[in-house]
């Protein structure tokens, strides 16, 4: 909250994180105006009561758990390192902790935390290779392997979890691809999207080497949603539209318009078709969707609707197309999906679940 009332979001102030976050919030109908790109605060026209405040991305958790902003965006691998723990380590549910995760995963920001090492490390491929090594470390050189990381927390707990005690964090400076390179650490805990700054300095991935998957979240604090009934109108706003809008991501209204004697006739054709678009593993379902509409006196107009996955298969939407024209088709017309509203938004009943425990 602020001192004047408004309802503070705070955002990532730089890089490929707040481009990505102003670019989905757009998308959502929540755009962002600010009138220079340096502001720190600006507004939301959609949604007036949010005041937005641009931050460093690794500091939107603190910002959120001590009450300065009321929810926020960063990345989770941000998140779990402020919190000192990751997807498996603790339910937030049975936690005190004001800071809740409202949405997982935004759609946006994907990328991995992992271990990787030299590719010269040749007999080096998963962890217990990596457990044998750093005895042979502590036993030869009389020192534990060297890591390079800016996670020191996920990172500790990931070496317990596979029994690797024998080691040294250490955070140097720059890009810690090099770090190896320059002999200043043996390998590496770090992120990456692709892997392919990895290949180019020579490092190679852990078979399962992955520490934590990461996505751009939304997180809030559970406290002031619960004392603050127009917070949370607000956040629950926020909610509906990005989750009605994930839901709709690419995603299309198929439409199709048939010729037929009767709505019985039509019924009959849309059940067939179905049963076809099933066997060959279509998620789409047809509907009749609208009562005969005005047309020709000899013969009625139909509607017939869906929802078509547009991330799939091009042949198999071409199929599906072959199918409604053999049917009769006169026209099919594909209309993409702002949103997908379901019958309830589950990130505001999960919300809502959330907030009775506060105390």
């Amino acid at each position: 909250m602020t001192t004047r009332g408004e309802i503070r979001l705070a955002l990532p102030g730089k890089g490929a994180l707040e481009t990505a976050t102003l670019a989905f919030l757009a998308e959502c109908g929540m755009k962002v105006s600010r009138n220079n790109p340096r502001q720190y605060l600006a507004r939301m026209k959609s949604i007036p009561d949010i005041e937005v405040v641009f931050q460093r991305a690794t500091d939107v958790p603190l910002l959120v758990q001590n009450g300065d902003a009321v929810f926020g965006v960063t990345g989770y691998d941000i998140l779990a390192e402020h919190r000192g723990y990751g997807d498996e380590e603790v339910d937030e549910d049975d936690e005190d902790d004001d800071l809740v995760v409202l949405t997982r995963d935004l759609g946006y920001g994907a990328c991995r935390l992992v271990v990787a090492v030299p590719e010269t490390w040749i007999d080096v491929s998963n962890c217990a290779d990596l457990w044998h090594l750093s005895g042979y470390y502590q036993t030869h050189k009389g020192r534990g392997l060297r890591i390079a990381t800016k996670y020191p927390v996920l990172t500790n707990q990931f070496l317990r979890q596979h029994n690797i005690s024998h080691y040294k964090l250490i955070s140097p400076h720059g890009a810690l691809e090099a770090a190896p390179l320059t002999d200043t650490a043996d390998l590496i805990v770090d992120l990456t999207e692709t892997g392919t700054t990895l290949r180019e300095n020579h490092l190679k991935m852990l078979e399962d080497g992955t520490v934590l998957r990461s996505q751009a979240c939304l997180i809030a604090n559970a406290r002031l949603l619960h004392q603050n009934e127009q917070a949370r109108r607000v956040v629950e706003t926020m909610l509906e539209l990005m989750d009605a809008h994930l839901q709709a991501h690419n995603r299309s209204l198929l439409t199709a318009y048939m010729p037929s004697e009767s709505l019985p006739v039509i019924q009959r054709t849309c059940e067939a078709l179905n049963e076809q678009l099933h066997a060959q593993g279509s998620e789409l379902e047809l509907r009749v969707a609208v009562s005969e509409i005005a047309g020709a006196h000899a013969s009625g107009h139909y509607t017939l609707t869906g929802v078509v996955n547009m991330g799939g298969s091009a042949h198999v939407l071409l199929e599906t197309i072959a199918l409604l024209r053999h049917a009769g088709a006169m026209h099919v017309n594909l209309t993409p999906l702002t949103y997908r509203f379901a019958q309830e938004s589950i990130s505001v009943r999960s919300l809502r679940e959330r907030l009775k425990r506060v105390q």
